[in-house]
């Protein structure tokens, strides 16, 4: 009897206090403002024909920028989360001017100013050249979606990624020595000079076979497959005897 009245009693409190928590005010959840952002996109040209995927568009207010890339329909800023610019971002502040460039080719100006979305399509008319080629390994095996970086003094000027077949090309928009570099995950990275003497032809620089990429941990039968191309080379895929030392180094020591 003592139990079901102890039980009743044990009920009735849990009751009143589900009741009360039903009647106690909820603090209002005020949802935070939306981020003070301007929005760029648009297509980016070379004298009317669409830029190559990893193209280089660039932002630059006061002492800051910020960079992205072309998208594969030559496009940049249409791939969530956007191009934007955040209000306060390098001090900026609305009206201050933002310079446009394409592979750090100024394309155009534009105001600040937030919240806003615009679409800014830039067009780079001067002459352009375009280095093609190759991305592949030291076994002459071609090697798809490689980065490749244009670099002229140590400053990114372009990218692009090596297709299906490994084929690569990136465009050129002044004359002077730049430095090319190639890399993936799982190979160690290669880098080659180029001097573009004149703008306007093309220029051919492949990253294979004696200049191709060196897998960060290869087997003793990548090795032997190398020390065959040293001991019977044949066009493209003849290498050194110092090559296949560095073969032979990555696999002693891999990374």
């Amino acid at each position: 009897m003592i139990r079901k009245k102890a039980l009743r009693l044990a009920l009735v409190l849990f009751t009143v206090l589900l009741l009360g928590l039903a009647a106690a005010p909820v603090a209002a959840q005020v949802p935070p403002p939306p981020p003070a952002r301007h929005y760029f996109m648009g297509a980016v040209t070379f004298a009317g024909n669409p830029a190559p995927q990893g193209t280089i568009v660039s932002a630059h207010w006061d002492t800051s920028s910020k960079q992205t890339t072309v998208d594969a329909d030559g496009n940049y800023g249409k791939i969530l989360p956007g191009f934007y610019i955040e209000e306060g971002e390098g001090g900026i502040s609305a009206g201050d001017e933002i310079t446009f460039k394409v592979n750090s080719v100024t394309a155009a100006t534009h105001a600040f100013n937030t919240p806003d979305t615009t679409t800014l399509n830039l067009n780079i008319e001067t002459a352009t050249s375009l280095i093609t080629g190759v991305a592949g390994e030291v076994n002459c095996d071609t090697l798809s979606g490689a980065t490749v970086g244009l670099y002229e003094d140590s400053t990114p000027v372009a990218t692009t990624e090596s297709d299906g077949d490994g084929n690569y090309s990136v465009p050129v928009m002044a004359t002077g020595d730049y430095t090319v570099k190639v890399n993936k995950s799982g190979f160690r990275e290669e880098t080659q000079s180029k001097n573009i003497p004149l703008l306007g032809p093309q220029y051919e620089l492949d990253f294979l076979a004696e200049t191709g990429l060196i897998p960060n941990a290869p087997d003793v039968f990548y090795v032997l497959e190398c020390v065959n191309h040293w001991l019977y080379p044949e066009e493209p895929c003849g290498l050194t005897v110092f090559k296949v030392l560095e073969v032979v180094n990555a696999w002693l020591y891999p990374v």
